[in-house]
């Protein structure tokens, strides 16, 4: 592949949330998650799950868990001052009702040698204690799926699907997890709506190269 052909295929996708409602082929959905299983993952761990769901009763059992959550995080008086964003979150939480598949995606636990090595340690000691914490905000095993993720979203792209990457749903995570049986020992981390785009989204800018990016030589 020329350096091109993957620039235009990383620029041109976009976040779609409205799809036809032509069926998405199994085997387009295959080859997208088998190529997810590519990314680098911490110490080859591979802790991810894809759950496709085509069938429409369970999809919006779905989206009306995420719904409904969204809907008592709305009526709390902490809402008031953003009431505005919580109503069109309430509108908008769901959109992926009528999405022809979703793919629930999961995460397993895993834990490095470091890891294994300051909960040994323990919090009592301050240094074990604050490289914990650190570890935890950058988590291997949110970074490998964030990974796995985005290779999906380009590969379902580069087959002409449209899909948006969702963490929204982590709201109604129980429900979810519940709902798809999701095995003890995994987690629901994202919702991965997917079909042939109904509509076309222009790019959002981004910031000048200038304002992300330094070297230090």
């Amino acid at each position: 592949m020329e350096f091109q052909e993957l620039y235009d295929l990383v620029r041109t996708r976009r976040s779609i949330r409205r799809y036809r409602p032509d069926d998405v082929p199994d085997e387009m959905l295959q080859r997208a998650i088998e190529l997810a299983t590519w990314a680098p993952s911490g110490g080859n761990y591979q802790p991810w799950r894809f759950t496709v769901v085509k069938n429409r009763e369970l999809i919006g059992q779905i989206a009306d868990a995420v719904e409904a959550r969204s809907r008592l995080m709305a009526s709390w008086p902490e809402a008031d001052r953003y009431r505005e964003q919580a109503d069109r979150w309430i509108r908008t939480s769901a959109f992926f009702r009528d999405a022809p598949a979703c793919i629930a995606v999961q995460v397993g636990g895993y834990q490095s040698v470091a890891d294994r090595l300051l909960a040994a340690r323990g919090p009592q000691d301050p240094a074990a204690a604050e490289m914990m914490e650190w570890r935890r905000f950058g988590s291997s095993r949110i970074q490998t799926i964030g990974g796995a993720i985005m290779l999906l979203l380009l590969a379902l792209h580069q087959q002409g699907l449209g899909a948006c990457w969702m963490a929204g749903p982590l709201q109604a995570k129980a429900e979810i997890e519940k709902l798809l049986n999701v095995p003890e020992g995994w987690e629901f981390v994202a919702l991965i709506p997917v079909g042939f785009p109904a509509e076309e989204r222009e790019g959002a800018p981004r910031r000048p190269l200038d304002e992300v990016m330094e070297f230090i030589r």
